[in-house]
């Protein structure tokens, strides 16, 4: 157990104050961001301090830390955090939901989330600073590089590869033994059957609006 301070005060960081309080052993010290980004000065009843504070207010010598922010600046400020964190002495904590099914061989690094009813086959390795949302299925033998970003339900097929800083959309779908370069955006509900080269952007089908409304149909 330890004293874990969250960077982040939006939807990711109130996501992982829960996971933490309710699926860990780890105590929550209070939050941390950028100081222009700060819109209050509690969370949770949790102090919110400026990033370029934290160390004097949660030394690194008595408190980890865990970044937790979504997909933005193509991952770049989740990276940049993490670094910085890392240099000034914090240990990154991970979370891996004890909801997930985690199989044999799995190598993961640091400020990790694997989320609630995600299954991880195995000799998976997975990189620092990657985020698994909650119902994901990662095949046997699937390598995710750093700074990744998976929405809830994405399926990756066994033995992919994934280059860092890349995202994937909810529900996205990547079929087996292929390579998916670094920072590619995979969209909501895509489904990718081959190779993508580094900075790929694919987008799902979006569904067929029919030009009828709900009371029109002929239903059983």
């Amino acid at each position: 157990m330890s004293k874990v301070v969250l960077f982040g005060n939006k939807s990711e960081a109130c996501t992982a104050y829960h996971d933490l309080k309710h699926f860990s052993d780890h105590e929550i010290a209070g939050f941390t961001v950028d100081r222009e980004y700060i819109d209050q000065d509690t969370l949770f009843d949790l102090p919110v301090v400026p990033f370029d504070d934290v160390v004097s207010v949660f030394p690194c010598d008595e408190h980890t830390m865990l970044i937790a922010v979504g997909y933005v600046r193509g991952n770049t400020l989740r990276a940049q955090r993490y670094s910085q964190a890392k240099d000034w002495g914090y240990e990154l904590i991970n979370f891996i939901s004890p909801k997930a099914i985690i199989y044999p061989g799995l190598e993961i690094g640091s400020n990790c989330r694997i989320s609630h009813n995600s299954v991880i086959f195995q000799d998976v390795r997975i990189g620092d600073d990657v985020s698994i949302g909650a119902g994901c299925l990662i095949g046997h033998d699937v390598v995710i590089g750093n700074h990744c970003f998976l929405g809830s339900g994405v399926g990756v097929s066994g033995g992919v590869t994934v280059g860092s800083y890349s995202f994937f959309g909810t529900n996205a779908t990547i079929r087996n033994r292929i390579a998916i370069g670094s920072r590619c955006v995979v969209g909501a509900g895509a489904l990718v059957l081959e190779d993508l080269e580094d900075e790929t952007v694919c987008l799902g089908r979006a569904a067929d609006i029919l030009p009828i409304s709900s009371s029109e149909l002929s239903l059983p």
